[in-house]
């Protein structure tokens, strides 16, 4: 892999999450930055609208090399969010049926998420998200309820 299009492309494929991660046409409001910038090659972090360089590089190359590294040393670049619930009972059952699908699974709550509520979450990782739609569909409960 040696351009940006490229790694964009690769990052799509293996299902990364761009929630996150700015590169190519993907936009996050914050979180890293992948980039040709002022004729470099940039790897930067934003947040609340400041952008902090965190390394750059001379060739497209090696902005690549380096990101596609750091990418996949981070497993939460490849989290993505397929249940939510405001009851353990409820996560429980989706937890049970991931379990079922054979399909790694991190159970992330929040405790006093809202107005004192607990909120039950799970992620899965890169292209297990694929085929799930049914199933998020189903443990994907209101945010607010």
């Amino acid at each position: 892999m040696n351009t940006i299009e490229e790694l964009e492309k690769y990052l799509e494929n293996e299902c990364y999450s761009f929630r996150y991660l700015t590169i190519g046409k993907h936009h996050a409001s914050e979180g890293i930055v992948i980039e040709k910038a002022k004729g470099e090659y940039c790897f930067a972090f934003s947040e609340r609208g400041k952008k902090e360089l965190i390394q750059s590089f001379r060739t497209e190359k090696e902005l690549v090399d380096y990101a596609l590294n750091e990418l996949a040393e981070d497993k939460w670049s490849r989290a993505h969010l397929v249940a939510w619930a405001w009851k353990e009972s409820e996560i429980k059952e989706a937890e049970k049926e991931l379990n079922r699908m054979n399909i790694e699974f991190i159970r992330n709550d929040v405790p006093n998420y809202s107005r004192d509520k607990h909120v039950y979450r799970i992620f899965v990782f890169g292209r297990d998200i694929l085929g799930l739609d049914a199933f998020r569909a189903k443990f994907m409960r209101q945010f607010f309820n």
